[in-house]
């Protein structure tokens, strides 16, 4: 009877665990969803601490740059680089748009994909354009973060 009694109190509080994690698990995709909504619209709002608030100080920006005529490369800019641009008023973004986007978690690491528009300028130049996009995110001292972008 103890035998039993020990197997089912292992079973039952296996299965709270798991109904924890996948909790938590929720939570985490929930979080990172809404702060990925946040940190697109704050540029738009010029709400530059926002914006700057769901990066790490380490955040790196990857664009993929396929100008016809031009060896393909990538161009790397700081959260510094890019905070700097965006409050500066030397990059300004009327509108930003994300959708279909999804949340891939891998313990304190989460892979974001999705689809963005925007309408914006960058030093004078129209840098409107929509594409695919892939953010990363790390869990840090239990705060999520940004830590790369890529936009292809």
């Amino acid at each position: 009877m103890r035998e039993l009694f020990r197997v089912a109190s292992v079973l039952i509080f296996s299965a709270a665990l798991s109904i924890v994690a996948a909790a938590q698990t929720r939570s985490d995709a929930d979080f990172i969803l809404a702060g990925e909504k946040a940190w697109a619209d704050a540029p738009v709002r010029q709400d530059y601490k926002t914006f700057a608030k769901y990066m790490s100080e380490d955040y790196v920006l990857i664009e993929v740059n396929t100008e016809p005529g031009k060896k393909p490369a990538f161009e790397l800019s700081t959260k510094a680089q890019w905070v700097e641009r965006v409050s500066s008023g030397r990059e300004k973004y009327d509108a930003v748009e994300i959708h279909d986007l999804k949340v891939l978690l891998n313990g304190d690491v989460a892979t974001v994909t999705g689809q963005y528009s925007q309408k914006g300028t960058q030093d004078g130049k129209d840098i409107s354009a929509a594409g695919l996009y892939v953010d990363t995110w790390v869990k840090r001292q239990g705060k999520w973060l940004l830590v790369n972008s890529v936009f292809p």
